[in-house]
């Protein structure tokens, strides 16, 4: 019996009736009666005896019940599930944001977790590129947010926003703490700055722009994530060049726009392996919020200028 005949077995026997079993079904009574007759020819034997107007299950009907049951619970436990998932999509969202996601970026999208996610945890974790990719393949993250690298086989993304460096430098007395005027490239000495060691994606990517402007990339401190540079540029360190995220939470700065503009593509990492879920989705989607938020929400001269160079 497949489960389409169980399931008008059973309401028959519930029902002690064609006609009552087809209302239940929500189908025609012929095409229940067609149906019963086909289950019974496959079976060949009897599941209904008709008595006094009302069919009664045969003797192997009740045998059959029994067995069926068991199929009813593991229905009514799929239907459970489902259910479940259409409320609460995933219990448990982990998460790996690189570093210099992790501490700007991330706390601003967790602040504005929708309602529909009260019932749902996180587990945020910071992990450099390479740990981010070597978890998701393991399956030990859900998702990945990173600055867009190349990804592996096995790897999809999906674009979020993107991250502007800006030059930053203790604030002093009298110095606005947004400057409308960019610093350009050739202007830094790199030899004061603390930089991106160069092994980190970031700190690549800064010392080839660098090259392009006919400067040598020399941090006299190096450090390993952007949430360092700028607490080290806060105390006075040092100038640094660091993501905006990190420069706006920071305070005690004083943030200029690089020019040329050096920006990188924000992108949520998935496995190819499956489909993101409802949850992912939603998380991916508020990602996406928060960041044009955010960029609406710049002080004016720094709208000015991410639309001049845009």
């Amino acid at each position: 019996m497949n489960l389409r005949q169980i399931e008008i077995f059973r309401a028959i026997r519930s029902t002690g009736s064609v006609s009552a079993a087809a209302r239940q079904l929500s189908i025609s009574q012929p095409a229940l009666s067609k149906a019963l007759k086909h289950a019974e020819s496959q079976l060949t034997f009897k599941l209904f005896d008709r008595v006094k107007q009302r069919l009664i299950p045969t003797f192997e009907a009740e045998a059959l019940f029994a067995e069926s049951q068991r199929v009813q619970d593991a229905l009514d436990r799929i239907n459970n599930l489902a259910r479940n998932l259409a409320d609460t999509p995933q219990r448990t969202l982990r998460v790996g944001f690189q570093p210099s996601l992790g501490g700007g970026f991330a706390p601003s999208v967790l602040a504005r977790l929708p309602r529909n996610m009260d019932t749902m945890s996180f587990e945020i974790f910071t992990h450099h590129y390479d740990q981010i990719i070597e978890r998701l393949l393991s399956f030990r993250l859900d998702m990945g947010v990173a600055l867009f690298l190349i990804p592996p086989p096995g790897i999809r993304t999906i674009p979020v926003g993107k991250m502007r460096m800006v030059y930053v430098e203790p604030q002093r007395a009298g110095m606005p703490v947004y400057r409308d005027k960019p610093m350009r490239l050739e202007q830094i000495d790199t030899t004061s700055l603390v930089g991106l060691e160069r092994e980190a994606p970031l700190g690549k990517a800064l010392e080839k722009a660098f090259m392009q402007v006919g400067q040598d990339y020399t941090p006299r401190i190096s450090v390993h994530t952007l949430s360092v540079a700028a607490a080290c540029a806060a105390e006075g360190v040092g100038p640094a060049i660091i993501d905006e995220f990190s420069a706006h939470s920071t305070p005690g700065l004083s943030i200029q726009p690089l020019e040329p503009e050096q920006s990188f593509e924000i992108v949520a990492l998935l496995p190819e392996s499956r489909a993101e879920s409802r949850a992912e989705a939603a998380f991916i989607d508020l990602m996406t919020r928060v960041y044009r938020e955010r960029n609406k929400t710049l002080p004016k001269n720094s709208q000015t200028l991410a639309r001049r160079n845009t």
